[in-house]
């Protein structure tokens, strides 16, 4: 029986840990509490993604708004292994739908962009991040090298 999501109200994880619970509704159907198990997540997620990305720019309003991580930069199924990327250009901005939370765009405008949200606490300590390894880099012998 197939069900139709309309509105994602929130999501959180069980008492015993085993699934994510994200709860909404639906038109005909009223509220809906969907359990994910916690074994068959990133399947889930990565099926949400594709499906994002099938739908373009038919997705209509609030399309993007939700923010999904992209979990296929895992490769070979090493879950210790990470894939990097130089983005060419990014943004910061503050959440404009008053959810209290500043969105990091990457590769901002381009066909390949992703964003991250992140409550302002977690930004601050992205930024803080950001700004200590940059310059303890900067401080560095490899420094030197970059520049040449």
């Amino acid at each position: 029986m197939a069900i139709r999501i309309g509105e994602v109200k929130s999501s959180r994880l069980s008492d015993d840990k085993k699934e994510v619970i994200v709860d909404g509704s639906g038109k005909y159907i009223g509220d809906v509490e969907l359990k994910i198990a916690r074994e068959c997540l990133d399947d889930f997620i990565d099926a949400l993604v594709s499906a994002r990305g099938t739908l373009g720019s038919v997705a209509g309003p609030g399309a993007g708004s939700a923010v999904v991580p992209k979990l296929s930069a895992r490769s070979g199924g090493n879950p210790n292994e990470v894939r990097f990327e130089i983005p060419k250009t990014f943004a910061v901005t503050a959440d404009t739908e008053g959810r209290g939370l500043v969105l990091l765009i990457l590769n901002h405008r381009l066909e390949n962009q992703e964003g991250y949200a992140l409550s302002p606490d977690a930004a601050r300590q992205v930024a803080a991040g950001l700004t200590k390894s940059a310059d303890a880099l900067l401080a560095s012998p490899v420094a030197g090298e970059l520049n040449k």
